[in-house]
């Protein structure tokens, strides 16, 4: 009989009503709440997804920048934009669009 009770003696001095509650709180928080770790792992990756979102945006942007600025000094370039994105041809001048087919 003493034995059960040396055994429970430390439960009952060092488990007490405000550490279950702190326990089940901490419990509650990581798992069911708002806050979950999964509901963390997810925005995380969000967040990842996001910011190669938006490095792929800047690199876009980055391209056009430079190519607005050759376009500004080289008339040559604006013309060769111009022809090659927007079919736009010299008078008596015919142009031929060539499109490759995928083999499926």
């Amino acid at each position: 009989m003493e034995q059960n009770n040396t055994n429970t003696s430390w439960i009952k001095r060092y488990i007490k009503i405000p550490f279950i509650l702190i326990m089940a709180y901490i419990v509650y928080m990581s798992i069911f709440s708002e806050y979950s770790v999964a509901t963390r792992f997810e925005l995380d990756k969000k967040i990842d997804s996001l910011e190669q979102e938006i490095n792929t945006y800047n690199d876009t942007i980055r391209h056009y920048s430079i190519l607005n600025e050759r376009i500004s000094k080289d008339p040559e370039a604006m013309e060769r934009v111009v022809r090659e994105q927007y079919h736009m041809n010299r008078p008596n001048e015919d142009v031929y669009v060539f499109v490759e087919e995928d083999d499926k």
